[in-house]
């Protein structure tokens, strides 16, 4: 039972006892300023009765700390970026705790926050500042040395994938440019596409309407531009995944103006199968990933769509073929992120989501059987427009970190478990 829930069972057994052991009721203050309160009837304040009131506030805690609700208290990490659009979490600096990590849009910044220990974090540190549109940033060893660099999109001015070389410590070299006029470079990711150790780079590019990869050499060095896909319409997101179960890695988009989550079969080597069609009933696709959500071994798929609020999931039969769509959410204003995490510790993955209309951080609880129940994890993030989990503080469970467009803030989300106050 948390802590507060005991002492408001303690001032409740208290006053009862008081009730009980006195004949003559009386009120006094003694020289701490303590006020004593004896009664055989009940007490009153301001018409509530107090005795009352108490008992029903330890049953409702009591109740809270039984439930399957997962409590978060959030806290800013810092306001010193302008539009920001993603955030990630990595050990960047080697001292085995996870930082934050910021691109942000309006002011072409990406940025890092030092995890000081205990989830607390240090002041902005930037890494690089300069191009407007700084749209995505992820974290992975690109130069195979055993720590984490970091990976952005850049649209417009500059249209570039690039890439940012970490010394071990969290000091990291210039930009170093992956691929120039990349037309509205939208979202990366890092994965081997074609399974030979090292970690190549994916990239949805929105005016373009293409989805790209880059072969790694090994040491951070990468080929041109390889187009997966020219099938997409303003393209938002690009995920890599074994969707088939052979043992390589397949690609994912989400696409904005076709509605349209497809999947792409990677053949072995790099080599990608054309456009293979999961849905285009997602109304202004923003995000897709995957994930198993049903137990049952093989990936799921998971998007979020902006137009029709909405947060669903695909079935896997294992073979790459994709169940209808199931609804978790048709509430999520603006949804732009969803992404499985077990927040809960259960077991089951669950799905956490931002949506900017709404200014809200969620987060899904799996049900088991396929069902998903909604969960608050703040109300006033607003913009909301990334989230990502991680564990922040060390105490074994995630946490949330999320990106606000509209207020310019990034911030986390302490995972409390089943106690409101942590």
């Amino acid at each position: 039972m948390p802590i507060a829930a005991w002492v408001l069972c303690a001032i409740v057994v208290s006053v009862l006892a008081s009730i009980d052991n006195v004949t003559k009721p009386s009120i006094a203050a003694d020289e701490n300023g303590t006020l004593h309160i004896n009664t055989t009837g009940r007490v009153m304040i301001n018409g509530i009765d107090v005795v009352n009131a108490l008992a029903q506030a330890t049953q409702q805690l009591l109740y809270l700390s039984q439930s399957s609700t997962v409590f978060f208290s959030s806290t800013v990490v810092s306001k010193s970026t302008f539009g920001p659009r993603s955030v990630y979490a990595a050990d960047l600096d080697g001292d085995g705790v996870k930082d934050i990590i910021s691109a942000s849009q309006d002011d072409g910044k990406v940025a890092w926050y030092r995890n000081e220990g205990s989830g607390t974090f240090s002041s902005q540190i930037v890494i690089f500042d300069g191009d407007n549109l700084v749209r995505s940033v992820v974290a992975a060893d690109l130069d195979g040395d055993g720590d984490m660099d970091v990976l952005s999109a850049i649209g417009y001015d500059a249209d570039e994938v690039a890439w940012y070389q970490n010394n071990g410590t969290g000091g990291f070299s210039g930009k170093r440019v992956i691929a120039s006029n990349i037309k509205g470079a939208h979202s990366v990711f890092a994965a081997d596409l074609d399974n030979d150790g090292d970690l190549d780079v994916l990239s949805a590019d929105l005016h373009d309407n293409k989805v790209s990869w880059y072969r790694n050499n090994g040491s951070g060095q990468f080929s041109q531009r390889l187009v997966i896909s020219d099938e997409t319409e303003f393209v938002h997101c690009a995920y890599a995944a074994d969707l088939d179960g052979d043992g390589d890695l397949d690609v994912l988009s989400a696409s904005f103006d076709d509605d349209k989550i497809a999947w792409y079969r990677n053949n072995g080597g790099g080599d990608f199968s054309s456009q293979i069609v999961i849905t285009t009933r997602t109304d202004g696709a923003t995000w897709v990933s995957a994930a198993d959500l049903n137990g049952d071994g093989h990936l799921d798929v998971l998007s979020a769509s902006q137009n029709d609020n909405k947060v669903a999931w695909y079935r896997n039969d294992g073979s790459g073929n994709f169940s209808g769509t199931w609804i978790i959410s048709t509430t999520a204003y603006g949804a732009r992120v969803a992404c499985a995490a077990d927040m809960d510790g259960d077991g089951q993955l669950d799905i956490i989501s931002a949506s900017s209309n709404d200014d809200k951080i969620m987060w899904y609880r799996n049900e088991g059987k396929n069902g998903f129940s909604p969960q608050m994890i703040a109300r006033v993030a607003s913009g909301a427009w990334s989230v990502y989990a991680a564990d922040l503080d060390g105490d074994g469970d995630l946490d949330v970190v999320s990106a606000s467009d509209s207020n310019s803030e990034i911030a986390w989300h302490r995972n409390n478990g089943r106690s409101p106050f942590g």
